[in-house]
Formats: structure tokens, C-alpha cells, sequence
């Protein structure tokens, strides 16, 4: 009788072990959905941002962006106050293969940034999708030295997969919450319509960095970017940031405009 007791005893306590340890699996392959604050009937994409590296000189607000397919071109010459580079080579947990390259160009301006590119084919949890992009960044900027206080913005563009508006805004959350938290400021990246696409224009609680296109000529592109500076533009706020296209010594490339403060935008290399 004890012996059948004992085996009673043993079969429950496997069971419920097994039980636990099924749950703490569930639990980590899909994580609870993230609770997401609205503001005018809308989802707000926020997180807590880490402390900001102050700047104690003026910047030059007009700045570069290149990535991949800047790999077999020259890079640009012309003086201007800050670089930020791509880290991916156009999808997540991809490589930009001439990052290195980049990244040292970058530093030799005043000020420096990084940009990762986002998606949600809808595979998973969108919780654990944004923890594994966000896994996957913080291995590459550790690989590379990009100290935490360096900002990394998200680029959001109808490119890559989305599967439902509502996933993304968990997908995008989810990734700020913890790059965030390991020190490292955020902001969105998004052309407008692809925006209003991918997330339904969710509010924005973060700094965003506006994409307005394809210009003529580098002037008449400062003048559009400092036009946008001063409009909202989505996500129920303006842009701190404005990029265009224009052709820079016969090759077209990403200009930028600071609209603010840089504080959070871009890092100080000096």
C-alpha cells in the first residue's frame, strides 16, 4: 500500500512538474500582449527613452544617411555635421556587410547614429518577434562597440512584411521597450502613407524622423525639410528630424535637417 501510495505521489508530482514546465514554455514562446495606452482612439508607440548625451557645441543640423546599398559607392565628401548608418542590410537580423566601413566614416563627423530595419512576417508572438529583433540589434551594436546612448531608429517601410496593424504596433513597442532599456535612445523612421499602411497612424511617443523624398537639387530640398520641420506630420506630432533625396557630387543620396535639439537624435562624437 505505501509503496502504490509513494508511486501515486510520484506520478502527481511529475505531472504537475510537467505541467509548470509546459506553461513556463507557453509563457516564453507566446508572451502576454502588450498593454498599449491609447490617446484619441489611437495606440500610442512609446517607451521609457535612457538618459540622453548632452552636446556641449552647435551642431551642423544638415546630416547623411547611407546603408547597403552605398557598399560599392564613394562615400560623401562634402562637409556636414552628422552620419547615421544602417545596420541591416535591408530586413532584420540581416547585415549591412560594409558597416564597418561606414560606421568609421561616420565618426569622423560630429555627431553619429544608427538605423535597423523592422518588419513582422507574422510568424510568432509579436512580443517575442520584437524581443528577438531587438536581441538581434543589441549583438550587432555590441560587435561593432556602439556604446548604449548611441539612438538607433526604427524604419518602418511597407518593404519588408506587415502582417496586421494592430501586430505592429506590438511588434514596434516591444523592440523600443528593450533597446530602451539597455541604454540605447529610439525614434521611428517612415515615409507617411507607409506609416498610415503599417500601423494605422499610431500616435508616436518618441522622436520621429520624417521621409519626404526625392528632390531636384539639395536646396530646394533644405527648403522643403525646413518647411516640414514646422507641420505635423503623422503620429500626432512634427517631425524632429526631415529626409530627402538629392543628388550630392552626381550620386543620390539621403540628406537630413535637424528640426530640434539633436539631443536624442544623433550622439556627439566629441
Amino acid at each position: 500500500m505505501r509503496r502504490f501510495f509513494g508511486f501515486l505521489v510520484t506520478v502527481g508530482a511529475l505531472a504537475l512538474a510537467g505541467l509548470v514546465g509546459f506553461s513556463l514554455v507557453n509563457s516564453w514562446l507566446n508572451p502576454e500582449p502588450l498593454t498599449i495606452e491609447n490617446v484619441d482612439g489611437r495606440p500610442l508607440i512609446t517607451a521609457t527613452q535612457p538618459a540622453l548625451v548632452p552636446f556641449n557645441f552647435e551642431l551642423d543640423n544638415s546630416g547623411y544617411d547611407i546603408s547597403y546599398p552605398q557598399c560599392k559607392g564613394a562615400l560623401p565628401s562634402k562637409f556636414v555635421g552628422y552620419a547615421i548608418i544602417g545596420l541591416n542590410g535591408g530586413k532584420p537580423f540581416t547585415e549591412n556587410k560594409c558597416f564597418q566601413k561606414q560606421w568609421d566614416w561616420a565618426l569622423t563627423h560630429d555627431a553619429v547614429a544608427v538605423y535597423i530595419n523592422t518588419a513582422d512576417p507574422g510568424d510568432e508572438s509579436p512580443v517575442r518577434y520584437g524581443k528577438k529583433i531587438a536581441k538581434d540589434t543589441l549583438k550587432r551594436l555590441n560587435k561593432y562597440g556602439i556604446n548604449p546612448g548611441t539612438p538607433v531608429w526604427l524604419d518602418v517601410e511597407t518593404y519588408n512584411t506587415w502582417t496586421s496593424t494592430d501586430r505592429s504596433v506590438q511588434v514596434l513597442t516591444e523592440l523600443a521597450i528593450d533597446l530602451t532599456a539597455a541604454g540605447y535612445p529610439v525614434g521611428i523612421y517612415a515615409p507617411p502613407v507607409h506609416w498610415f499602411e503599417i500601423t494605422g497612424n499610431a500616435n508616436i511617443g518618441m522622436p520621429l524622423w520624417l521621409a519626404i523624398g526625392p528632390y531636384s537639387d539639395v536646396e530646394s530640398g533644405v527648403v522643403a525639410a525646413k518647411e516640414a520641420c514646422t507641420k505635423n506630420a503623422f503620429g500626432g506630432k512634427a517631425p524632429d528630424m526631415v529626409q530627402f533625396v538629392a543628388t550630392v557630387d552626381g550620386v543620390a543620396l539621403d540628406r537630413n535637417i535637424i528640426c530640434t535639439s539633436p539631443v536624442g537624435l544623433v550622439a556627439p562624437t566629441r
